[in-house]
């Protein structure tokens, strides 16, 4: 191979007849220009002495095309083959490999391999247990009951693109079954893994035939910025690209549940491309005819015969996974710096953060999860005393915190194992993370996705100081940040920054929704100016502002509608009122005559076991507290609190699972009940639908100082569940990143 080309050896050269993908071809083409020691100099003179070609060996064309960036061209092939002094041997071998790799779909995506080559562990299957004999990267595959319907729809996606999606919790054997699925029907197919949405908009934009599209972890590619949206999929899937993907229960529930008022619908983008999708549920647990395969095949693989013995209270695959093992070594960490880096670093993740966490990060986050004692011992030491046993492998190579590097050599931080975060989620879902963990977040966490998703973790827990805070630190100020971050400061009466925040993203956006903001800010700003001057003479005036704060005078409109006879007004009043636990707004309407408010007011009474007065209006001659009254005074109340417990007990479960539907019934329930200790746990948890009841129940309650309710609205609680005061020492984390987010020399 080597006639004709003395600045390159034998023994330098690679056999053509293994190059197999456009990477490796990039790489042997690079190994011959370097041998022929020509400059891009050269390669451009030589290119201008050609008559009638065109202009092809640009520096940066061939440059892209040696590292690997792309298939290559064949006219580009023939302009180097033609200018680098090469024997005619030579010439034909290379082309021989280009046309071998282009009639076997050679024109993939920059940097993509054969499906069949894919390394399992970098496609997100767990590592498993390993037993002694066993030499192979991943036990037997044990077939599950869904396996034909999957191939089959993978095979019908290989002549025109599909979209399969694996929904199941963790550690059940999603991505294994979707790897198995696309090597038994597209082996030769180029598999694209991309990091993120925007490496899916690129692959959209010059979409290659026969590939695989990998979305393992679906729900990191949702909700970025810019998104992944149903357009772009079925762009992909009209090219026919085969999109697979996997996805948690508790990530897929919430994004496709339908009942949602109007206008709040937050999931609706995602919900679309969920639905555009052919879901396959994949259980915890084994069928018994699935169970049988996999006693079967123990007798000759040692890791399922020792996950079938040992797997206790988990399925095969979580067993297979070693799952019980890291449950173990986070309960039984031998020191409180291990468990607490493991709980903090299951807590980010459940915060949103997906990102690998890196060492500064968790030793400024760890010391909120310490005792007293265990804070004495120097701050410097407890990584120390905790990486050693957060990161031990256990039995086929699992750990509960894995390093993660993007280079040779380097750390970029550390992941913890996804049925621990899983776990741990659950075991402690009404206990929110402490501050240090947030300080530690909003230090440290630069990646987009990631602060976004804190911020809306932080709007959830009524955090409202840690949401500021991770808006600002957005490095873009997209149309959405600057709403929601100018919504949280209209709210705390910070209206000029409110106003600020949104002329700043106009001067970059412009868009209409931006323009009716404002001017929907400017309104409140004038009303707002009106109030405060009448509030130390009219103690209802206070009251007014803080509600046109809340809620940007929605239920001053409806008012005003009510009051010229609107009846849907006057109803969309009730209801808001009755969300709002405004009883004393809806006895007023009740006096007058409004029978829908006396209705609800009736059951507002009786749900918080408030008899007396339900007695005395029913005396007075209101007919619905009297049907109320007598309804509950004919009740059995044996049996009903372990009935009522029960229900609880049950839509908690729903809520885990991540049923948003189950969310507004169990918060609606405790806000019946009067569960204000119940329902501040939901909101310490996240739960959709917490805090409005949560405060509603508080503004129900006449014994509730009205000025710390005010404050909990607008500038919510701290780690305690305690009303954070406005300004002060209180608000020091959302001023630092209010300062960071203005442009330099801004005097502001």
């Amino acid at each position: 191979m080597t006639e004709g080309l003395s600045t390159l050896s034998a023994a330098a050269l690679v056999d053509l007849s293994g190059i197999r993908t456009w990477s490796e071809f990039a790489r042997y083409l690079n190994l011959i220009h370097q041998a022929t020691g020509m400059s891009w100099a050269d390669l451009e003179e030589a290119e201008s002495g050609w008559a009638h070609r065109g202009r092809e060996l640009g520096r940066g064309a061939v440059s892209d095309a040696l590292i690997g960036a792309g298939p290559i061209r064949e006219t580009l092939l023939e302009s180097l083959l033609t200018a680098w002094p090469l024997s005619d041997g030579v010439r034909g071998e290379v082309r021989a490999a280009w046309h071998r790799l282009a009639a076997h779909g050679g024109s993939g995506p920059a940097g993509a391999g054969r499906c069949r080559d894919a390394s399992p562990r970098t496609l997100g299957i767990h590592a498993s247990i390993r037993a002694n004999e066993s030499g192979s990267e991943l036990p037997a595959y044990v077939g599950r009951d869904f396996d034909d319907r999957l191939r089959d729809m993978i095979a019908k996606g290989a002549t025109g693109g599909c979209f399969v999606l694996m929904i199941g919790g963790s550690s059940t054997g999603k991505t294994r079954s979707l790897y198995e699925a696309v090597l038994a029907v597209v082996p030769d197919w180029w598999l694209l893994q991309p990091a993120d949405a925007a490496d899916v908009l690129r692959a959209a934009e010059n979409p290659t035939e026969k590939t695989v599209l990998w979305l393992d972890e679906l729900q990191n590619f949702l909700g970025a910025d810019p998104p992944l949206t149903l357009a772009v999929l079925d762009g992909l899937r009209r090219a026919g690209t085969i999109i697979v993907g996997t996805l948690w229960f508790e990530e897929y529930l919430p994004r496709t549940a339908v009942h949602r008022p109007a206008g709040v619908d937050k999931h609706v983008r995602d919900r679309r491309l969920l639905e555009s999708a052919t879901p396959i549920e994949v259980p915890d647990v084994l069928s018994a005819g699935e169970r049988e395969k996999a006693v079967a095949l123990a007798a000759t693989d040692s890791r399922i015969r020792e996950a079938l013995e040992t797997g206790g209270g988990t399925g095969l695959p979580q067993a297979l996974a070693g799952a019980p093992a890291l449950v173990q070594w986070w309960e039984h960490a031998p020191n409180p710096y291990a468990r607490a880096v493991i709980t903090a670093a299951a807590d980010a993740r459940r915060l949103g953060v997906s990102s690998p966490l890196p060492e500064p990060l968790l030793r400024d986050a760890i010391e909120g999860y310490l005792d007293h004692t265990a804070r004495a011992t120097p701050p410097g030491t407890w990584l120390g005393h905790a990486l050693p046993h957060a990161t031990t492998k256990l039995k086929g190579g699992v750990t509960a915190l894995s390093p993660y590097a993007r280079r040779a050599g380097t750390l970029d931080g550390y992941v913890i194992a996804d049925f621990l975060a899983q776990h741990i989620r659950r075991a402690g879902r009404t206990d929110c993370p402490p501050a240090s963990l947030w300080t530690a977040l909003l230090a440290h966490v630069t990646a987009p996705d990631d602060l976004r998703r804190l911020a809306a973790s932080a709007q959830s827990r009524m955090r409202y100081r840690y949401a500021e805070a991770a808006l600002r630190r957005l490095p873009e100020r997209n149309d959405l940040t600057a709403l929601d971050l100018a919504h949280l400061l209209a709210r705390q009466d910070r209206l000029d920054e409110a106003i600020d925040t949104i002329d700043r993203r106009i001067a970059a956006s412009n868009a209409p929704e931006l323009r009716e903001r404002r001017a929907e800010l400017q309104r409140i700003q004038h009303r707002a100016a009106e109030l405060r001057p009448l509030i130390p003479a009219q103690p209802r005036a206070a009251a007014a502002l803080d509600e046109l704060l809340a809620d940007a005078g929605v239920l001053a409109d409806l008012r005003e509608r009510a009051d010229r006879g609107d009846a849907l007004a006057a109803e969309a009043l009730v209801d808001r009122l009755v969300d709002r636990g405004r009883l004393d707004e809806l006895r007023e309407r009740a006096d007058r005559g409004h029978g829908y408010a006396a209705e609800q007011l009736a059951d507002m009474l009786a749900a918080h076991g408030r008899t007396e007065e339900l007695k005395a209006r029913a005396e007075r001659g209101d007919d619905a507290a009297n049907r109320r009254y007598n309804k509950l005074v004919g009740t059995t109340p044996h049996g009903q609190d372990a009935a009522v417990a029960r229900e609880v007990d049950a839509l908690r479960a729903r809520v885990d699972g991540g049923d948003e539907d189950a969310a507004r019934e169990l918060t609606a329930l405790l806000f019946e009940l009067g569960e204000a200790e119940a329902l501040l746990a939901e909101v310490n948890a996240g739960t959709p639908g917490a805090v409005d009841r949560y405060l509603a129940l508080l503004t129900a309650r006449e014994e509730t100082d009205l000025e710390r309710l005010h404050l909990l609205r607008a500038w919510g609680i701290d780690e305690n569940g305690a009303p954070l005061p406005s300004g002060g020492r209180s608000r020091s984390i959302a001023a630092e990143a209010r300062d960071a987010w203005l442009p330099p020399g801004d005097p502001r």
